[in-house]
């Protein structure tokens, strides 16, 4: 999953730059990677004896407000209202640094690498 996560942190850095809406994917579009980003706090905060934890539910919280804002981004684009697409995106980027975040604290040396942020 470390590709993907990858993948989603490059793709939401990209579309910042984004002058219309042409150049941002759709919400549900499986480029974001979303769903990976769901599985992934799945392995890392669910077992079978925890069950569903706080940590899981705010993971979750924070991919649901990616998934959001990754539409009010694309609206005020299609608006021209260049300041409401500007607060789209940092929502939007805070909220996958906050999930990085998360993960961060999982990952140990010992388990490799962990997470770079958006900047």
């Amino acid at each position: 999953y470390g590709a993907r996560v990858t993948t989603a942190t490059e793709l939401i850095g990209k579309i910042g730059s984004a002058e219309s809406v042409s150049d941002v994917p759709e919400r549900t579009d499986p480029v974001y990677q979303l769903r990976a980003l769901g599985l992934l706090a799945n392995s890392f905060f669910a077992s079978e004896n925890t069950g569903t934890t706080n940590e899981l539910m705010l993971a979750r919280w924070y991919i649901n407000e990616m998934y959001l804002r990754a539409g009010d981004y694309r609206d005020a684009l299609n608006r021209g209202d260049a300041k409401e697409a500007k607060l789209c995106y940092t929502y939007m980027s805070k909220a996958l640094n906050s999930y990085l975040t998360l993960l961060n604290r999982s990952i140990t040396s010992k388990v490799g690498d962990q997470f770079s942020y958006l900047s």
